[in-house]
């Protein structure tokens, strides 16, 4: 199997302990205060670089400095007033930057954390290279180490997504769709990821270069993954089909080092009078994507909701599932799409490899796709929109679940939405949006908040 381009899942973070020391001698507590907050910033798991205790302002902004480029995002700690400056110097970082401060200590870092902010917000103003965080409270207060990892995942989605890089296989899809109502400068100078289209005539000329040693290979991976794969022949030679689809699209990764992909799932204007080179449906392609993970997959050419599904991963660990809106009944969100992440359902038992169907809207060629059984939790309902790429549609409620018969042989995802008739008026803003089940709600929407607040995109509550 090809081996695929990888973006590190963990934050790397330079963090810099703002401190006389001398105070350490003299001062009760604070030296506890100190190991205390060395325990907790190395208890979350970070790629860490820690500069120990420095007042000196120069010698602050030359570490911050000397981070900048290879590290995510720049911690200050500042324990005592005095020390003012020496928390603005850490604005010498060229990216996201975060404060931690004690305000309920006697020793006036709150005082100087306040003013340092202060003058780094104004800063960040003026610059776009930079973004300002806060930080407070107690290292055993676990909202307080919740603040920490909020920033330091949000900027490392900012770090981990120009790393990143999708290819559009086929071309836009329908010039009306707001997938197709961007431009590839706005992609990577908003959003990160850089970008190459690739002709469909290249997919299929990999579609030739694929073995069947390579399909068998596929195919005995998800039977070993423990997911059920069809019992009937005529089924599992359309999951064949589509397998064979899906790794000429890996080789196509592989020889342009992607880490997305967005198809051109039917290859023409046209899905009734169907023009694509393939034959069948581009929705094959996204079968290993799916089930094992291999790339992140975006539907109908849409590239936009290909990098949100990229945020999404980095800032909370998943890649969510891309629906299109179906229809609103008694509060209820229907959403209809081809096959979805495994990863979604709570274990590979629940995942299914069929052959699936298209809706009698749609009459072209193979279609086999991996179903998730998405149980019963939160969920985050998103949409990355504008032409420039600087806001983002949310809604929030309940999911109830997912099936492949309410629209047969396709995924449905059911959600109860918070507010039905908010995301009916102004909600509706494109085709495809990222569904996300979430155990701890008020957890992911803060570093979804965090996030949007790095990289300048404005939330529309909806």
């Amino acid at each position: 199997m090809a081996k695929l381009p990888v973006v590190s899942s963990k934050p790397k973070l330079a963090v810099q302990y703002i401190l006389d020391t001398e105070k350490l001698k003299t001062v009760q507590g604070l030296r506890g205060l100190l190991g205390r907050t060395k325990k907790a910033v190395r208890s979350l798991g970070f790629e860490l670089t820690e500069f120990e205790p420095e007042i000196d302002a120069d010698a602050i902004a030359a570490n911050a400095r000397s981070c900048t480029g290879p590290y995510a995002g720049f911690l200050g700690v500042t324990f005592t007033g005095t020390s003012a400056r020496q928390t603005a110097a850490i604005g010498a970082f060229r990216g996201p930057v975060a404060v931690w401060f004690f305000p309920e200590t006697e020793w006036w870092s709150m005082a100087s954390a306040a003013s340092g902010l202060g003058y780094l917000r104004d800063e960040a103003d003026e610059d776009p290279a930079m973004s300002v965080a806060a930080v407070w409270g107690d290292p055993e207060d676990p909202a307080a180490l919740e603040r920490l990892e909020r920033f330091a995942r949000a900027a490392h989605t900012v770090f981990a997504m120009r790393r990143e890089k999708i290819g559009l296989i086929g071309g836009s899809y329908y010039e009306v769709m707001p997938a197709s109502n961007w431009h590839p400068d706005t992609l990577t100078s908003r959003l990160g990821p850089s970008y190459t289209e690739i002709d469909m005539s290249l997919l299929v000329r990999e579609l030739d270069n694929v073995s069947g040693a390579e399909i068998t290979g596929l195919v005995r991976r998800l039977t070993n993954a423990a997911m059920k794969l069809p019992d009937d022949e005529a089924s599992l030679d359309v999951v064949k089909q589509s397998a064979r689809v899906a790794l000429a699209v890996e080789h196509l990764q592989e020889r342009f080092a992607l880490t997305g992909v967005a198809m051109n799932c039917y290859g023409g204007p046209d899905p009734e009078g169907y023009t694509g080179v393939l034959g069948c449906c581009g929705a094959s392609g996204c079968l290993k994507g799916h089930a094992l993970g291999s790339v992140v997959i975006g539907c109908e050419s849409d590239v936009v909701q290909t990098a949100q599904q990229m945020m999404f991963r980095h800032l909370l660990g998943a890649v969510p599932c891309m629906a299109d809106p179906w229809m609103v009944d008694k509060g209820v969100l229907l959403a209809g799409t081809c096959g979805g992440p495994a990863g979604l359902a709570p274990g590979p038992e629940a995942v299914a490899i069929e052959a699936g169907t298209l809706m009698s809207l749609y009459k072209v060629g193979v279609l086999g796709v991996c179903f998730p059984k998405i149980g019963k939790a939160d969920a985050i309902v998103a949409r990355l929109k504008g032409r420039w790429l600087d806001s983002m549609v949310v809604s929030t409620g309940e999911f109830l679940g997912s099936d492949t018969k309410t629209i047969p042989g396709r995924l449905c995802l059911k959600v109860k939405l918070d507010d039905p008739e908010a995301f009916l008026a102004r909600g509706t803003v494109g085709n495809h949006y990222t569904f996300l089940p979430t155990e701890d709600l008020a957890r992911d929407m803060g570093r979804l908040e965090m996030l949007c607040e790095l990289m300048d995109i404005e939330i529309e509550y909806c």
